[in-house]
């Protein structure tokens, strides 16, 4: 075999040898680099998923917080039947009563669209808070209770959620009890939506004893505030009052 044959076999197999070691280092590279990309994916949606539960714990804890002291005082303190003697104070049990439940199920939607588009679920603790919120709704829909008080299907709690949302400049918000009740008198459509649960207030006034339902709730919503405020930094033990039925 000439000189030049040999240069030229000796060349092509370096040359192979080559374009096998490239090849080689660009998947690695190319391995290397989606790895990267999804540990900085995962990075930012964990920023995300913490950015989220932080804006959105507080309001949803004091709605929360809210909705379970009205039904305390409905069930265990006479609030309905002490305030349905005048018919101003009448006027504003009921309201402030639809408020702070309405109040409650807008900052449950606001979190719920902020789940489904952060995929929060796969978390233990966000699966948690899912599991709390949908208690509370499965309490409002059954119809299994005794009777219709504060009964609200699924789809009722959504739609009243999301009618009591203001889309705000930088993130969304609740309507205030000011609002709320201007909507109330201006709005016959709004109005439509909280007929029952005015009439509840106004039977539940008139019943002795506990209703069922309240209670349950009233339960329901003291877990998912032990929950968002474990360390008992906003709300102290002593008004953590929990409601038996009697």
């Amino acid at each position: 075999m000439n000189t030049e044959l040999i240069v030229a076999s000796m060349s092509g197999a370096v040359a192979l040898v080559s374009v096998a070691y490239s090849s080689q280092a660009n998947r690695k590279n190319s391995l290397l680099r989606d790895d990267l990309e999804r540990q900085t994916a995962e990075r930012h949606r964990m920023l995300e998923r913490q950015d989220a539960m932080g804006r959105y714990r507080d309001p949803l804890l004091w709605a929360a917080f809210d909705f379970h002291s009205r039904l305390c005082n409905i069930a265990a303190q006479g609030f309905l039947r002490v305030h349905f003697v005048q018919p101003r104070d009448q006027l504003y049990a009921t309201r402030s009563t639809l408020h702070v439940l309405a109040e409650y199920l807008g900052w449950v939607e606001i979190l719920r669209r902020r789940i489904y588009f952060l995929d929060l679920s796969n978390q233990d603790a966000n699966r948690h808070i899912v599991t709390l919120l949908a208690r509370v709704g499965t309490i409002l829909n059954d119809d299994a209770y005794p009777d219709r008080n504060f009964q609200l299907f699924r789809s009722d709690q959504r739609a009243i959620g999301e009618l009591v949302i203001e889309e705000g400049a930088d993130d969304a918000g609740c309507l205030g009890y000011a609002e709320f009740c201007a909507r109330l008198e201006s709005d016959p459509r709004f109005a439509a939506w909280f007929v029952h649960l005015s009439d509840s207030v106004t039977e539940l006034a008139s019943l002795e004893g506990r209703n069922s339902r309240l209670v349950d709730l009233q339960a329901a919503l003291m877990d998912l505030n032990d929950f968002l405020d474990p360390e008992q930094e906003r709300f102290p033990q002593k008004s953590r009052l929990r409601l038996k039925r009697s």
